[in-house]
């Protein structure tokens, strides 16, 4: 494991500590019900990536050549799903206001989100009602925000009517058939 993801581990778990110290606790699945649970995460976890390392109650992992991290905490009921997109310098304003409609219509339940100076792709949810599809889900919906960051801004899956990010697309579908076409 190199130096910046071993940072990474530490500042992800000293968060979820700090999370697990400051939220007031969540009423649990029962663990009979089938409630995801530390031992379950993992299993699933090393079926995505059989060389997925684990640190406390973070696990970092790749998918499709992605690196990710799952911070849980089973006393405050919540997992966190994330990866590194882009230097905080990478946003301008028109990106910036593209990640806010993104975030309204096209990233659905994984979100763009701002922590020291890196734009992230994040899923949260609270752990124990999470089941493998939603955990398959989350996973493709924070790798696919982060594989389009800079085009078309989406979880890959379904785009939620009334916002932005169609017209958007749209566009840029228009500039790619003019280009294809130039005498159009």
């Amino acid at each position: 494991m190199n130096a910046k993801w071993l940072i990474l581990f530490v500042l992800l778990a000293t968060w979820s500590c700090t999370a697990q110290q400051t939220d007031p606790p969540t009423e649990q699945a029962p663990p009979g019900d089938g409630a995801m649970t530390a031992d379950r995460l993992g299993e699933l976890l090393k079926s995505v990536d059989s060389t997925a390392q684990n640190q406390g109650s973070v696990w970092q992992f790749e998918f499709q050549q992605r690196s990710m991290v799952v911070v849980y905490d089973e006393n405050a009921d919540r997992i966190r799903i994330v990866t590194p997109i882009a230097p905080q310098s990478a946003l301008d304003a028109d990106t910036m206001l593209r990640l806010l409609q993104a975030n309204y219509d096209s990233a659905l339940d994984a979100r763009y989100a701002l922590a020291q100076e890196v734009v992230w792709g994040v899923f949260l949810h609270p752990l124990s009602p999470l089941d493998k599809e939603q955990l398959a889900s989350a996973i493709f919906q924070v790798y696919s925000i982060a594989e389009t960051f800079g085009s078309t801004y989406t979880s890959g899956l379904f785009t939620f009517g009334g916002g932005d990010s169609a017209a958007q697309n749209r566009k840029l579908f228009e500039e790619l058939q003019k280009r294809l076409n130039p005498s159009t």
